[in-house]
């Protein structure tokens, strides 16, 4: 065999020993393959067919958007524009379609009218970042308007380019934000989406967001689109569902406006003011101070002072201790007591106006809001045990449920019989405004009470489907409807008679029941000197109330002669008497107002001292003997006056006298006392007597200047 055989033999043999393996391997792999389809932990199947399919792009949708109970906008979607200059495609500068460096100047110039932003930071943002694919122009370039991006296209300056975002736009500003929210854009990945931050756009944000949809095709080996292809992929996009709220934007707007002027004059630390619909629990309005602009989000305050806030809620809370009393039968309006003060253990509590009102019927000590009235009724007629039943059937024990995120629970403490005393009247125990209200709709109605809500119904932004309906639901009948009835008479008396402590609050078209009330505020254990909550909750008219209406307003920047009523009043009368006619109800013709029982005074004249005391206080008098002298010589009011049940009657016995202590006293009373003896009377403020120039006990003859300070007590 020559050399030639052998070589190829040999190259023969190599081959054999080389590529044999390497073919077995590749016959192998080819098996594995075809029989398991898997290729490092991949499914090759799966794999071809997803490479089959190119995704496009995703199809867009929107957020659902909230309306009033008319259909009128509260927050819907509008078209924003982020903006855009693109220095280079692909890495090169494109004549016409990338801003090229000889253009920057006019570009900034331009660009300059119309974003917020000088020509010297324009262009220096331009020149920094000349050789970058694209750039923005921070917040000044993003959420442009429609008419922005149109005005910077008139410019046709090269590269300059949008990106459509979504934007929520709240078209009446400050307006039930704190029941609102706000909804504001997230990156999700790339994608740009809006998430609720707030209020119900973040308690409802999954039923008002959006599901985007997906469009893909099949693809040939080049990536272009097979035309005859029947087997797309598509997912439909879905819109988020409309809200319908309770709100009418009508009265909404108006209670706004009021609120921003109380929150303007008196600056207080917060302030509420809700209105409701008692037969339903719809919430027709409802505005806190501090509030914002959703557009813009300046917020100072996160809470939702009506249902988020607790604190003693002071003399209203008497309304529900009256009702008890009633339902009960142990409210008599006629009975007689003793106001001033009353003593509970070791304890004493007072009026507020510390020495009370002599013996007057239970009935004005409703009317003058009297804490001694309701100790009364609370502890000796009531019982404590039985109120307490009576404050959880009144579902203070618990939260009302409304639709609104952050609703906290009331707190109190019963497990001291005092605490239990000094809830009766509005103090010790700390509740919601919601709450409040809640409780009050069973006064207002056949006393059932219905849960507050502001979502009317939920709906199919597509198709109009109504897809969930809030119904008014009753949560409990806590007193009958006679009751009801009468605890609305007996509050009569706190807005339209002549010593209620509501007089303010009167509208001269509809007759309106309600109880004030004024609350200490407790912090670290303690009260806050000269430091309140003042509150109102009135209903109306009185035989059939159509709306309830509470406001809070949590210390309020005011001298101490302006009181609760005179900061709230005039809020409350302009808004419920709008707020009735846009709800139909006829105006009523007013009745004269309550009157206190009042009998007619006789001479005491020519009596001896002792003789016209005996008399008056039989007559229901509270006689003030005015100086040492054996016989009356004149008095106040004179014969055939008429005056009101433990009304103070002055008896002149002498030219001099020594000062009683006026602390307490009316002004009618004081001027009373001057017209007796001659008095040079100087008044400053309005109310009850809180100091006198004369002291106690000091010597008075006619003539004298007497200079007394007068308070509107709290109550």
């Amino acid at each position: 065999m020559n050399s030639l055989q052998q070589s190829k033999k040999r190259v023969a043999w190599v081959a054999i020993v080389c590529f044999t393996p390497l073919f077995l391997f590749f016959v192998g792999w080819f098996l594995y393959l075809s029989l398991t389809h898997t290729y490092k932990g991949e499914n090759m199947l799966a794999f071809a067919e997803e490479q089959r399919w190119k995704a496009v792009s995703t199809l867009e949708a929107e957020r659902g958007e909230v309306y009033d109970r008319f259909g009128q906008p509260i927050a819907i979607n509008i078209p924003s524009y982020r903006l855009v200059a693109v220095m280079k495609l692909g890495g090169e500068r494109v004549e016409g379609k990338t801003l090229m460096p000889d253009e920057i100047d006019e570009a900034a110039k331009k660009l300059s009218t119309v974003l917020p932003m000088t020509e010297t930071d324009l262009l220096k943002r331009l020149e920094q970042n000349i050789d970058r694919g694209q750039i923005e122009f921070g917040v000044p370039g993003r959420d442009l308007t429609v008419e922005q991006k149109e005005e910077i296209e008139a410019f046709e300056l090269p590269g300059i380019t949008f990106v459509e975002e979504p934007k929520r736009y709240y078209p009446n500003k400050v307006f039930a934000s704190s029941v609102i929210g706000y909804a504001q854009k997230i990156d999700q990945n790339g994608r740009i989406e809006l998430v609720g931050e707030l209020g119900i756009e973040k308690s409802l944000n999954d039923i008002l967001s959006e599901s985007y949809g997906l469009y893909r095709f099949e693809k040939d080996l080049a990536g272009r689109e097979l035309v005859s292809s029947d087997e797309q992929l598509k997912i439909e996009p879905e819109d988020g569902a409309d809200v319908q709220l309770t709100i009418d934007h009508r009265i909404q707007q108006l209670l706004e406006t009021k609120m921003s002027e109380l929150y303007e004059e008196y600056e207080p630390k917060h302030a509420t003011a809700i209105i409701m619909d008692p037969k339903t629990g719809e919430i027709i309005a409802l505005s806190d101070r501090p509030s914002f602009d959703p557009n813009t989000r300046e917020i100072s305050s996160y809470s939702n002072f009506s249902v988020s806030s607790r604190f003693e809620p002071g003399s209203t809370m008497k309304i529900f201790t009256l009702a008890a009393a009633i339902n009960e039968g142990v409210y008599n309006p006629n009975e007689l007591y003793e106001s001033g003060s009353y003593k509970y253990g070791k304890t004493v509590f007072n009026d507020y106006n510390i020495t009370g009102w002599g013996t007057i019927p239970m009935e004005e000590g409703v009317w003058h809001s009297s804490n001694v009235a309701f100790s009364i009724l609370a502890n000796e007629r009531l019982g404590l045990g039985r109120y307490e039943d009576y404050f959880r059937a009144f579902k203070f024990d618990q939260r009302t449920g409304i639709d609104l995120p952050g609703e906290v629970n009331s707190q109190f403490d019963f497990e001291s019989p005092m605490n239990v005393l000094i809830t009766a009247w509005g103090q010790s125990t700390a509740v919601t405004p919601m709450q409040i209200l809640q409780a009050t709709s069973a006064i207002a109605t056949d006393g059932t009470m219905k849960q507050p809500h502001v979502i009317k119904k939920i709906v199919n932004s597509e198709t109009g489907e109504t897809i969930r309906t809030t119904n008014p639901k009753e949560v409990g009948q806590p007193i009958t409807a006679e009751t009801a009835k009468k605890t609305r008479e007996a509050l009569d008396g706190v807005v339209n008679s002549d010593v209620g402590t509501g007089q303010l609050y009167a509208l001269d078209n509809y007759r309106v029941v309600g109880k004030t009330g004024t609350a200490q505020i407790a912090e670290n254990g303690k009260y806050l000197s000269g430091q309140y909550i003042h509150s109102f909750v009135g209903m109306a008219p009185e035989d059939d109330p159509e709306l309830v209406m509470y406001i809070a307003v949590d210390r309020p920047n005011s001298d101490s002669s302006t009181t609760g009523p005179r900061i709230m009043a005039p809020l409350f009368k302009d808004v419920m008497d709008v707020a009735l006619r846009y709800r139909s109800v006829e105006p009523e013709k007013q009745e004269k107002a309550v009157e206190a029982s009042t009998k007619t005074t006789s001479s005491y004249i020519g009596n001896n001292r002792e003789e016209a005391v005996k008399e008056s206080t039989d007559h229901s008098f509270n006689p003030i003997v005015l100086g040492d002298g054996d016989e009356v010589t004149a008095q106040s009011p004179v014969k055939g006056q008429s005056y009101v049940v433990g009304e103070r009657l002055l008896l002149k016995t002498s030219n001099s006298f020594t000062m009683p202590t006026l602390k307490g006293w009316s002004l009618r009373d004081v001027k009373r006392l001057a017209t007796l003896y001659q008095l040079n009377l100087e008044i400053d403020g309005t109310g009850f007597v809180t100091s006198q120039s004369i002291g106690k006990g000091k010597p008075v003859k006619t003539g004298a200047s007497l200079k007394v300070k007068l308070e509107t007590p709290s109550n």
